[in-house]
């Protein structure tokens, strides 16, 4: 009698896992259709507009590193008029802010903002307070590092 029961619970719960397999395969073969179908466009073009980003890197002697990353920001595919990178120099005792300065030579989205050895070098979050009240355009987020403005 007992053996009867737990196999019949055993069926069922195997039943109830097949269906439920079977339901998450569905979803997500309708889910894949569907991303193939929307032809890569993203919903913010189909919105109509696209926002102003600010990508603020806060540098304290990364030579090493800074133009390999400014590198890549130029390599973006956002369009370049909504975008700007403010590389802050956090009094750098090293080539950091020359590198940014080269970069900034070069392309017109990319500012530098140099931080002496009185107001800098206090770290990280001290620079971004400061570099986002001298040149920051867009609207940040208390919490983000890269900001987003709706232009109207």
């Amino acid at each position: 009698m007992i053996r009867t029961i737990i196999e019949a619970l055993f069926l069922m719960s195997t039943l109830a896992m097949i269906i439920h397999l079977v339901r998450h395969y569905l979803f997500t073969f309708t889910v894949l259709r569907r991303s193939k179908n929307d032809n890569k466009i993203s919903y913010v073009a189909k919105a109509g507009w696209e926002p102003s980003v600010s990508i603020l890197i806060p540098a304290h002697d990364e030579e090493h590193v800074i133009g390999r990353l400014l590198q890549r920001m130029t390599e973006l595919t956002y369009p370049r008029h909504k975008l700007q990178v403010i590389v802050i120099d956090d009094a750098s005792s090293d080539r950091t802010g020359e590198i940014a300065k080269e970069f900034a030579k070069q392309f017109a989205f990319i500012e530098v903002v140099s931080r002496d050895k009185i107001t800098g070098g206090k770290g990280k979050a001290s620079a971004m307070n400061a570099s986002r009240r001298q040149k920051a355009k867009s609207w940040f987020a208390s919490a983000l590092t890269i900001s987003l403005k709706k232009e109207l």
